[in-house]
């Protein structure tokens, strides 16, 4: 999760809902090990790779495809993205959702470290929550833990999705990276209670927004039905992204000054931008910013695949579904050359990495990503204009 916010101590008092929380918590017994609970269980997940350039917005997303229900909410959003210039002047890319998006399909409860002095026993809690159909978001602290990168090396606060347990074996099951992979994890009990402990120490550094969000509570809510395709926000965002439109409504919840953004289709020329400072020996972004772009693309063409699956559309938005695969495909040539560039540059640190001066044979390297992104937005752009055109089309004779 990548939040920029003040370190100021959260006083509890200001905060009467999440009190409440806090007092019913510690009204209940621990069950750690009772004969009430089993002795091991796993609540539904599956292993989504669609979207993993941002955590807080991936690890949700394991517990909201496990459920069809909740399949039409997913190609409902995911459409239109946006770029911020921070005040460093690093650009960041992302998906014009609210961080936690995924809220209003799913009960979800945020908690951050002061308000969890109640806690004990991490293991404990984890397996209380479970028990009650609560898949746990926790951020501890990943030099303790041997399957992280930072493994006693620094100290780095960051989330993994937790989803079961097991009481014979004791380890808890989970989904978040192992170095850098995205995939199925285990923690042993002792090691895991070490990071968190460790992470309520060490959290303001590296992970200040655990301040109020070291613990986030979810479960799907108790409404079976399937939630509705929401097809006029689909062709709205679409449409804006082709255009480079934003809503400042939505920009408000991410508290970005509206001068500092750029839209849809622009978000290519801040791109471009950033290679051009490569070129110039600055780096104005990181690898993220390649890897949103390439997920982006991948989301557009499975989009537009659900909306003809699910009204059995037929003939020329079909053959465009199909030339679509030819951006997904270049834009992934385009992310894995800028990859391989960046290791090449001797960038040690993926997040904030430094250059030299280029060589000629890199500088040759970056402007081909230039030009190859260059012809990519003119391709998808004649593409995705005959795209929204045929869509159209069909939603208005419905």
């Amino acid at each position: 999760m990548d939040y920029t916010i003040s370190e100021t101590k959260i006083n509890e008092n200001d905060l009467p809902q999440q009190k409440e929380q806090i007092e019913y918590y510690k009204d209940t017994p621990s069950l750690y090990y009772s004969e009430n609970y089993p002795q091991s269980m796993e609540l539904k997940v599956v292993l989504q790779k669609d979207i993993t350039t941002y955590l807080h917005r991936s690890l949700p997303l394991c517990m909201v495809l496990a459920f069809e229900k909740y399949k039409p909410w997913y190609y409902s959003n995911f459409v239109q993205i946006f770029s911020y210039k921070n005040d460093n002047g690093r650009f960041e890319f992302n998906f014009f959702e609210p961080y936690d998006c995924s809220s209003e399909i799913v009960e979800m409860i945020c908690l951050g470290f002061p308000l969890l002095k109640h806690v004990d026993n991490i293991i404990d809690y984890i397996i209380e929550n479970i028990n009650m159909g609560y898949y746990l978001i926790i951020n501890v602290d990943e030099n303790y833990l041997p399957n992280k990168w930072a493994y006693n090396k620094i100290h780095f606060i960051h989330p993994s999705l937790i989803y079961g347990y097991d009481n014979k074996e004791k380890q808890l099951k989970a989904i978040g990276f192992n170095q850098n992979i995205f995939q199925e994890i285990t923690f042993d009990y002792v090691q895991f209670k070490e990071a968190y402990e460790n992470g309520k120490i060490h959290y303001k550094n590296s992970a200040p927004w655990t301040e109020w969000s070291a613990i986030q509570l979810m479960r799907p809510k108790k409404f079976d039905a399937e939630y509705p395709f929401n097809h006029e926000k689909f062709m709205k965002d679409l449409k804006n992204y082709a255009s480079s439109i934003g809503e400042k409504v939505r920009l408000y919840s991410f508290e970005f000054n509206e001068d500092r953004v750029e839209y849809g289709f622009k978000v290519y020329d801040v791109f471009i931008q950033s290679m051009e400072d490569l070129l110039q020996g600055k780096i104005t972004s990181d690898y993220r910013a390649i890897h949103l772009l390439a997920e982006h693309k991948k989301c557009i063409y499975d989009r537009i695949g659900y909306v003809i699956s699910r009204y059995n559309l037929e003939g020329e938005i079909v053959a465009l579904h199909e030339e679509y695969m030819k951006v997904v495909q270049q834009c992934e040539v385009i992310r894995i050359k800028l990859l391989k560039s960046l290791r090449a540059f001797g960038n040690a640190n993926i997040y904030y990495p430094t250059v030299s001066d280029l060589n000629p044979k890199q500088k040759a390297k970056v402007e081909d990503i230039i030009q190859n992104t260059k012809e990519l937005k003119n391709i998808e752009s004649d593409i995705l204009r005959k795209v929204i055109f045929e869509l159209e089309l069909f939603f208005n004779s419905k």
